[in-house]
């Protein structure tokens, strides 16, 4: 998996078949990231272990949702490490201005003096990232 993906780091492919690829690895991988959340919880043993534990609170990364839901079973309060929440939620929530004509999207390696063409592709990105947010987060 690694050396796959060192290897398509430095391949240099069409945007639209470079897109599609995103798409698959993206779509794999959420359903396998599911489908490790889906075992924890139904692990009745695990869950009655946290349980008695006695912990205070969940330490967890937005990006994924199942410590989230962890926290919320556990009746713990959840408490997020992460520079930037998933499709934007950092935005919304702050009411931040970010304009993909300046700010580059995350994904996109531009920097903040982007040509036309690289304003363009931005714009694709934002676009998609809708589409990618409810592909990764609908099962949960």
């Amino acid at each position: 998996a690694f050396i796959s993906l060192g290897h398509n780091v430095f391949e240099k492919k069409p945007f639209l078949q470079y897109a599609v690829q995103i798409y698959k690895k993206i779509k794999k991988d959420s359903a396998l990231l599911f489908s490790a959340c889906s075992h924890l919880l139904h692990n009745q043993e695990l869950m009655a272990s946290l349980v008695e534990s006695g912990f205070d609170a969940v330490l967890t990364d937005p990006f994924l949702p199942c410590g989230p839901i962890v926290a919320l079973y556990l009746e713990l309060p959840a408490v997020f490490f992460s520079n930037a929440l998933p499709c934007g939620l950092d935005l919304q929530g702050t009411h931040c201005p970010s304009p993909p004509s300046y700010v580059p999207r995350v994904l996109s390696l531009n920097s903040d003096h982007m040509t036309f063409l690289q304003r363009v592709k931005n714009m694709l990105i934002l676009a998609s990232e809708g589409f990618l947010c409810n592909m990764v987060y609908s099962p949960y």
